[in-house]
């Protein structure tokens, strides 16, 4: 990432962030869900894809680039 991009990010808190805790996941600044179902959660951001696995997963709270996902999350894989 250039730095002018990282500035960028951080003058407009544009960053990525991730929080996990109690069978939840907040995730915000995402580009996209690319997949969603009950057992797997695909997520875009900028070029690196996140993978959520588990069981029964929801969309409990989803507003303009933030997405809360609860459910019994297993796993969570960066590409």
């Amino acid at each position: 990432m250039k730095l002018k991009d990282k500035l960028d990010d951080y003058l407009n808190d544009n960053e990525y962030k991730i929080t996990i805790k109690n069978k939840q996941i907040n995730i915000i600044n995402y580009d996209e869900i690319i997949d969603f179902s009950l057992t797997k959660v695909t997520i875009k951001y900028r070029h690196n894809i996140f993978t959520i696995e588990g069981k029964n997963l929801a969309i409990q709270k989803m507003i303009d680039n933030e997405v809360l996902i609860i459910g019994d999350i297993k796993s969570i894989q960066i590409s």
